[in-house]
């Protein structure tokens, strides 16, 4: 061997293409004697999914739950995008409409300053300088003026 030309490459190609024939032997399968598989039945609308319901039937009720969730999601946050330059520019005014309302009454005093309590001493309130005084005050004044006057004379 060690006097022809060339079988030392031969050689080798020929051991590489035995380890290829070796690892492509392992991947052929071998056939079964067993008979195939049964193919399942076709999925149709009226195939029973669960529970006797038919596949049409699940999918409406889930269509219809679905639906339900999205316009009460809507009717609840108030999702209509509104369609026309008029609306839009209507729901802008709106909004600053409301915006200069709510700063307007974050001005506004409390209401039992506003107002009187009724049964309230009047000993215990103390009048302010510049308070105006309400039509009820100014007459419950004027009866007390009268009641002293009345007793004076007596």
């Amino acid at each position: 061997m060690a006097g022809r030309p060339g079988v030392g490459p031969l050689l080798a190609l020929g051991a590489a293409l035995g380890v290829c024939l070796a690892g492509v032997a392992g991947q052929l399968v071998e056939p079964s004697t067993a008979p195939p598989k049964p193919k399942p039945p076709p999925l149709t609308k009226e195939t029973v999914v669960f529970w006797d319901m038919r596949l049409w039937h699940v999918v409406g009720i889930f269509s219809l739950f679905v639906l339900s969730i999205i316009i009460t999601l809507c009717c609840v946050f108030n999702c209509r995008v509104p369609r026309t330059r008029k609306e839009i520019e209507a729901r802008y005014l709106q909004r600053k409409a409301a915006k200069m309302y709510t700063d307007k009454l974050e001005t506004v005093p409390p209401l039992n300053e506003l107002t009187e309590i009724p049964g309230e001493d009047k000993k215990k309130k103390k009048k302010k300088k510049d308070s105006v005084d309400t039509v009820a005050i100014k007459v419950e004044e004027d009866e007390k003026n009268e009641a002293k006057k009345k007793k004076g004379e007596k």
